[in-house]
C-alpha cells in the first residue's frame, strides 16, 4: 500500500460529556405518625477525575491542547494534530460515582461534525470505551463508591492508500457525551476483568509514615536493609500518591509470587500506566507452587538451553566503557602505559587537515610519575601524543586513570575529543550491538514467551547510563585516581534515592519508538 506521509489530520475541540443533571426521582415522604423519622443525605455526584495521556501519544504541535477536565468535572476537551500515518493521541479518564446512589448510563450520543458517527473516514481510527475494551451501553451500573476508566483513541492510521485521502487538511471535530441516572431494576453490572495492578495496590502503605512493620516516623528508611521495623509488605511510593497510577512497590521477605505463562515470577513495582513489573523466578514445583528459591533471572540451564552463553556474564567484552551498555554503539578500547616515560601533556587539543595538535601554551614535557604521585596540575593535561618529542599527531591519547604505576587511555581520532567519545558511548550511544546478556535473554524469550507477548505492556526498562561523577574523564580538573560513576551507583550508594525515571530517551528500552522509549528491543523484556 502507498503511504502518503505528507497528510495531515487536525482535530479540535474534543468533547466528552457526561450529563449528570438528569435523574432519580424527588425523595420526599411525608409520615403522619407520631414521632421523628431521619433521612440520610442523597448525594449525586457523577464527574470526570484522573486524566492520564499515553507516553506514546504524538506530541502537541502550536495551537494544540492537552486533554483536560473542565472545571466542572463533566467535560473533557483537547485539540491536536496528526501529521502523518500511524500519529495516535490517547488517553485514559475515570467515571467517579462520588456520591451515595447507584448510577446507570441512560443515553450514550457519539459524532463527528454534529452530526450521528456511522462510519469513520478510511485513514482514520476513533473510539471510546472503557479502558478494558468492553463497549459502554445504555443499563450500564456505576455503583456508589465506586469508578469506571474510560480509554479514547484517535489516529491516523498506518496502512493506507493514495486513495483513503482527501488531499487536504481535515478539520474534524468529535464529541461523545454519556448521560448517568439514577440506577432501577435495569441497571446491569460490568464484570470488568481485575487486574494486577488493583491486587497490588489493594493493600498498600504509602512509605513516608510509620505503619505495622516500619517504626521511624518519617518512614522507610531507604539506605537500611528492610526488615520487620523497616518495611516488609507492599508500599506507595511516596510522591506518586496524586498520580493517576501511584506506584507500588513490594520490599523484604514477602510472598510476592505470580504464575503467568506456567512460570514463576515476583511482583516488583507497578508502573506508571497501570502495569506491573515482574522479575522472573523459574518453573512451579512439584505442587504448582512458587517458592522464591530460584535465581532471580532465568536459570543456568534455562539459558543454555536457549543460546550457549554463560548466564552470570553481562558482557564477553570489557575493554571499554561502552560494555555497560545492555546495547552499545561506538566502542573506545581501553589501553594500558607504565608511568616510567616522559610524555608531552597538554589540556586541550585542535584539529586541522587530519592533524592534533596539543595546546602549548599548557603543554610540557614531564613525566607520568607525576600523575602517579597525585600531581593535581596534571590534572588539567589529560591528552598526550605518547612522545616526549612530539606535540603533534594523527592520534591523540587521553590518560582518564592511574592505579599504582599503570596509566590507562583511549585513543581518539577524526578530531574527536573525550566529550564526543562519552557522548557516542553513553548518552548519544547508537544502540547497534546488543550485550551477552540481552543475547541470552532474547532467546530464552524467543523460545519460552513469545505466545504470551499480547499480555505484556511495553514498558521501559531502564540502562541508566547517565553519569554522575567523571573522575579521570572530565578534561578540566578530573582527578585520575578517581573512577567514573554512573547515577545508579550514586542513587544505590550516596543520596539512598531511588528514580523512578530514565534520564535519557537512549537508555529507556522499549520496543515500539515513543517520546520516551528508544524502540531498539526485540521483545518487551529486559534487566532489573
Amino acid at each position: 500500500m502507498k503511504r502518503n506521509r505528507r497528510k495531515n489530520m487536525y482535530l479540535f475541540l474534543f468533547i466528552l460529556l457526561c450529563s449528570l443533571g438528569i435523574g432519580y426521582a424527588f425523595l420526599r415522604t411525608e409520615l403522619q405518625i407520631n414521632g421523628t423519622a431521619d433521612f440520610l443525605d442523597a448525594r449525586w455526584d457523577v464527574h470526570f477525575a484522573n486524566l492520564v495521556v499515553n507516553p506514546n501519544s504524538v506530541a502537541l504541535s502550536t495551537g494544540n491542547t492537552a486533554a483536560t477536565i473542565s472545571a466542572s468535572t463533566t467535560e473533557v476537551t483537547y485539540a491536536i494534530t496528526l501529521n502523518e500515518p500511524g500519529d495516535f493521541y490517547e488517553f485514559t479518564v475515570d467515571a467517579v460515582n462520588a456520591g451515595n446512589m447507584d448510577a446507570m448510563i441512560d443515553t450514550i450520543s457519539s459524532k463527528m461534525g454534529g452530526a450521528d458517527i456511522t462510519t469513520l473516514p478510511a485513514y482514520m481510527e476513533y473510539s471510546v470505551a472503557y479502558s478494558d475494551g468492553i463497549e459502554l451501553a445504555p443499563n450500564q451500573c456505576l455503583k456508589a463508591g465506586e469508578t469506571d476508566t474510560y480509554k479514547v483513541h484517535i489516529g491516523f492510521k498506518k496502512e493506507i492508500s493514495a486513495s483513503d485521502l482527501t488531499g487536504q487538511v481535515e478539520n474534524k471535530t468529535f464529541s461523545f457525551s454519556v448521560t448517568y441516572v439514577q440506577a432501577d431494576s435495569r441497571a446491569v453490572i460490568v464484570n470488568h476483568p481485575r487486574t494486577l495492578f488493583d491486587t497490588v495496590s489493594k493493600n498498600a502503605v504509602i512509605d513516608n509514615i510509620s505503619s505495622t512493620y516500619v517504626t521511624n516516623a518519617n518512614g522507610i528508611q531507604l539506605n537500611a536493609n528492610s526488615s520487620d521495623t523497616n518495611g516488609r509488605g507492599v508500599y506507595m511510593r511516596a510522591g506518586t500518591e496524586n498520580d493517576s497510577y501511584p506506584i507500588y512497590y513490594y520490599r523484604g521477605n514477602v510472598n510476592n509470587n505470580v504464575i503467568f505463562a506456567n512460570l514463576c515470577w515476583k511482583i516488583v513495582r507497578t508502573t506508571e500506566t497501570g502495569g506491573v513489573k515482574l522479575l522472573y523466578d523459574g518453573p512451579p514445583d512439584n505442587n504448582g507452587v512458587c517458592d522464591n528459591s530460584y535465581n532471580l533471572l532465568p536459570e543456568q540451564s534455562d539459558i543454555n538451553n536457549a543460546v550457549s552463553v554463560p548466564f552470570n556474564t553481562f558482557n564477553n567484552d570489557t575493554a571499554s566503557p561502552a560494555y555497560v551498555g545492555y546495547m552499545y554503539g561506538d566502542v573506545y578500547t581501553i589501553s594500558h602505559g607504565s608511568g616510567d616515560t616522559y610524555w608531552y601533556v597538554g589540556p586541550d587539543v585542535t584539529y586541522a587537515n587530519g592533524t592534533y595538535t596539543l595546546v602549548n601554551k599548557d603543554s610540557y614535557n614531564i613525566s607520568v610519575e607525576e600523575i602517579i604521585n597525585d600531581n593535581e596540575d596534571l590534572f588539567y593535561r589529560h591528552y598526550t601524543c605518547g612522545s616526549y618529542t612530539e606535540t603533534t599527531c594523527t592520534n591523540v591519547m587521553y590518560i582518564f586513570s592511574v592505579v599504582g604505576t599503570v596509566f590507562s587511555y583511549i585513543t581518539l581520532s577524526g578530531g574527536k575529543k573525550v566529550e564526543d567519545a562519552l557522548s557516542e558511548m553513553f548518552s548519544n550511544s547508537s544502540n547497534t550491538t546488543s550485550s551477552t546478556v540481552k543475547i541470552a535473554i532474547d532467546n530464552w524469550y524467543s523460545s519460552t514467551m513469545t505466545s504470551y507477548t499480547s499480555y505484556l505492556e511495553d514498558t521501559i526498562w531502564c540502562n541508566d547510563r547517565s553519569i554522575s561523577s567523571l573522575g579521570g574523564w572530565n578534561p578540566n580538573g578530573g582527578n585520575m585516581n578517581h573512577d567514573l560513576y554512573f547515577s545508579g551507583y550514586n542513587r544505590a550508594n550516596v543520596t539512598y534515592h531511588p528514580s523512578l525515571q530514565c534520564t535519557n530517551k537512549n537508555d529507556s528500552f522499549t520496543v515500539n519508538e515513543s517520546n520516551v522509549g528508544n524502540g531498539d528491543l526485540t521483545y518487551p523484556v529486559g534487566l532489573l
